[in-house]
């Protein structure tokens, strides 16, 4: 698997990624690239699987009790499970951002300080945290209040402050894990542009249940159920013209 459908070299891959949590399988034999600088959305009914996918690609699953995974995923040609392999790297690499916005009972700064003291990223920690506020386009309001508390922002910026911590880190990839299920219609827009204005920067890997998000934002589209992936591709393709008809139930809301 040495190109994506896209054309573009993949920086993630699975190959044959099957999951299962105390015996019950999530994920079964799934094989999927994410090319590089294009946003691919997983859709598909509540437990198919996207979530587990996402979360296999930064090694989040293992810090479950009794996950078990099997099969390979690879980050840049590199078995991420291989021995010698830091998850704690692979995560810096692979930031996520997940569907609330997971804040700590800390000031503005220090929630987007976080990972970089963490990580030990120190030198120019003002001008990293400044970079990462614009992005998300909150530092000209809260330029002078940064020693707020961060859980008394508005939930929408909450959510945009989870992304700046992310952002501050410089990952690779970005794994959104319906990164707006719990936001309001305007906090919605304001993260489906920020997401917008990320692409291309950043390679993405978007779950969500929003059929209408997934083709407003993504390149790629695949989708899951039971655990499987049923097929994947172009977005326009998958929405207008599914292979399968699991997926054609799904999109067309017949799903049951």
């Amino acid at each position: 698997m040495n190109r994506s459908a896209s054309g573009r070299s993949p920086v993630l891959v699975a190959e044959d990624l099957s999951v299962s949590f105390a015996g019950k399988v999530a994920l079964e034999g799934v094989s999927l690239a994410i090319p590089r600088g294009c946003l691919t959305a997983l859709i598909g009914p509540e437990g198919g699987g996207k979530s587990t996918l996402l979360r296999s690609f930064n090694r989040l699953n293992e810090l479950t009790p009794g996950a078990v995974t099997a099969g390979i995923v690879r980050l840049n040609g590199v078995d991420i499970h291989q021995g010698g392999v830091d998850a704690a790297t692979v995560r810096r690499k692979v930031g996520m951002v997940f569907p609330e916005a997971t804040l700590f009972p800390r000031s503005i700064f220090d929630n987007v300080a976080f990972g970089l003291r963490a990580s030990g990223q120190v030198e120019e920690l003002h001008n990293r945290i400044e970079e990462a506020l614009t992005t998300v386009g909150l530092w000209s309001g809260i330029a002078d209040t940064l020693d707020a508390r961060a859980l008394s922002l508005a939930p929408g910026d909450r959510q945009r402050l989870c992304f700046a911590r992310t952002l501050a880190l410089r990952p690779e990839v970005l794994l959104l894990d319906e990164p707006t299920t719990a936001l309001d219609s305007a906090a919605t827009a304001r993260i489906e542009s920020l997401v917008h204005g990320l692409k291309g920067d950043y390679t993405i890997v978007l779950a969500t249940s929003g059929r209408r998000q997934a083709a407003r934002l993504s390149e790629l589209t695949a989708y899951l159920e039971g655990g499987e992936l049923v097929e994947h591709g172009p977005t326009e393709t998958i929405f207008t013209n599914p292979r399968d008809a699991r997926t054609e139930s799904y999109l067309t809301g017949r799903f049951r």
